[in-house]
């Protein structure tokens, strides 16, 4: 039943339409009448009616601004205002207030109850919008959970979300910082949900709620994304957890924290995780794993791998350059064939899965590139085409990058030393299919060599460069190159990435 007020200062009209109103008959209780609309004002804060019907001239206070201060604090009262015959300014001045219900004086009994019924429609529609909005914005806040954590496991495993996707991260990313960290938590077999809701409590409950944005399952670990300046608490914190949570159930957890990094740097950071765990692998002992530990460790030779790059490689030739990239940063730090064998296996395992099969015994660093690219390529399905054609311009490139060291490398004698091909032909070929001159091709690949080094590790000495490049000791020549393709000079371009490094640091 919706409660009604009356204010006017007729009194009375104001009895009679008390009176002869079948309150009861049309759902409707009358609760207080007032006289002006400082009385009514008050009344209508005492009573919180649903209604009021208010005669638009009054003494002290008129029914246009008892409507305004109404409306200031209870913007979903309904107004009726009754107006007699010339009172077009006041009731004017209530149309721009959205007052849509009105009653002419003399006042029938049949009109205003026709009016309020009218009034009484529309609240009953009012509350069914209302009741529709409520069980819609429920049904979803059941559902973001779930919403969120496949969209970071999408971060996690893909990188690229959908359109629709990015629209509802931009709508979370305003409750949290840009600035994350990935926490990983592995038990000693798959997480089921009961122990997933265990677990996330107990983290929650040390960090507080607003601090653990988003999480994700997988497999025999939980990771979740928080805010970087967590990153040096996390330790103490999680040998709490490991203990409270020991209560619960009484196995061995371990976890692991990525260096900090953006929200579209998920893919990047959760690798980090997974070399992290593989770096701590010997020694079980290890609870909680962080890259501060390893700073010393000469062998960080899975840091040296972009996963990011391998796996958005548009084609055959770019998944050749980033695996021959990565294989050179190893050679550099002097790590084994064996030990480049664990860390391809290790990669094709994050970038293809727990099956991906372990790789062939190999003799040479070539043997083993050659098998670690093949299985890339199957994977995302950018193979030469097995044709005589296909399988001639993968040997060329190949042929290209295990001799990229030698500084006798140009056409000749590739044609003379490595295919036994006419000369001539291999230039109109290779021109054909890589729509590039080979001395070109050779140029940008070493170039882009350069760069990739330099970002590595930006004091690289120009000699080591050059002898990874195929240019004289010397590095003259091999400057002079550099400048005249980038447009920079080498010191410049070293001070370009370590500004670009303490920015994205600060």
């Amino acid at each position: 039943m919706y409660k009604v007020m009356l204010v006017d200062d007729e009194d009375i009209e104001r009895e009679a339409m008390a009176d002869i109103i079948p309150w009861e008959k049309i759902g409707m209780q009358l609760v207080d009448m007032a006289w002006n609309g400082i009385e009514g004002l008050e009344k209508i804060q005492t009573n919180l009616p649903d209604i009021v019907i208010t005669d638009i001239k009054m003494p002290v206070m008129d029914g246009i601004e008892l409507i305004k201060r109404t409306h200031e604090l209870y913007p979903n009262i309904f107004f009726v205002v009754l107006s007699g015959y010339g009172e077009y300014e006041y009731t004017s001045k209530a149309m721009e207030l959205e007052i849509r219900h009105y009653i002419l004086k003399p006042c029938d009994v049949n009109k205003i109850v026709e009016v309020l019924l009218n009034v009484k429609k529309e609240l009953l529609n009012r509350e069914e919008k209302l009741k529709s909005e409520r069980q819609y914005l429920n049904s979803i806040e059941r559902m973001v959970p779930q919403i969120k954590e496949r969209i970071f496991y999408e971060l996690i495993r893909k990188e690229e979300l959908s359109v629709s996707d990015k629209i509802l991260l931009s709508t979370f990313k305003e409750s949290f910082s840009d600035d994350v960290i990935l926490l990983s938590v592995r038990g000693p077999k798959e997480f089921d949900q009961l122990d997933r809701f265990a677990l996330t409590n107990i983290i929650t409950e040390f960090i507080g709620e607003d601090q653990v944005y988003m999480n994700a399952g997988l497999n025999k670990e939980i990771v979740y994304l928080l805010p970087a300046a967590l990153s040096s608490q996390l330790c103490s914190v999680m040998l709490k957890v490991y203990s409270e949570y020991n209560k619960y159930k009484k196995v061995r957890l371990r976890s692991a924290v990525s260096k900090r990094g953006r929200l579209k740097e998920c893919f990047r950071l959760y690798c980090q995780i997974q070399e992290l765990f593989d770096f701590g692998g010997v020694e079980e002992k290890q609870e909680f794993l962080h890259f501060g530990m390893y700073h010393d460790k000469a062998e960080d030779s899975f840091l040296m791998v972009d996963y990011t790059k391998i796996r958005n490689a548009k084609n055959i030739q770019d998944l050749i350059f980033e695996i021959y990239c990565s294989c050179v940063k190893m050679q550099m730090q002097k790590i084994s064939l064996d030990r480049m064998s664990e860390v391809y296996g290790f990669v094709l395992r994050i970038l293809f899965g727990e099956n991906e099969k372990k790789l062939k015994k190999c003799e040479q660093v070539s043997q083993l590139l050659e098998q670690v690219i093949e299985k890339c390529a199957f994977h995302m399905n950018l193979s030469f085409p097995n044709t005589k054609d296909g399988n001639r311009m993968r040997k060329i490139l190949y042929m290209v990058y295990w001799n990229i060291k030698n500084p006798d490398l140009n056409l000749q004698y590739m044609a003379q030393n490595e295919l036994f091909m006419n000369e001539d032909y291999l230039g109109r070929f290779f021109a054909k299919n890589m729509n590039e001159r080979f001395s070109a091709f050779l140029v940008r690949v070493r170039i882009l060599l350069i760069q990739r080094l330099l970002l590595y590790q930006t004091d690289i000495k120009v000699s080591d460069l050059a002898e990874q490049t195929g240019y004289p000791s010397d590095g003259q020549y091999l400057t002079k190159v550099f400048k005249k393709h980038t447009g920079m000079v080498l010191s410049e371009y070293r001070r370009m990435i370590k500004n670009n490094n303490e920015e994205r640091a600060e």
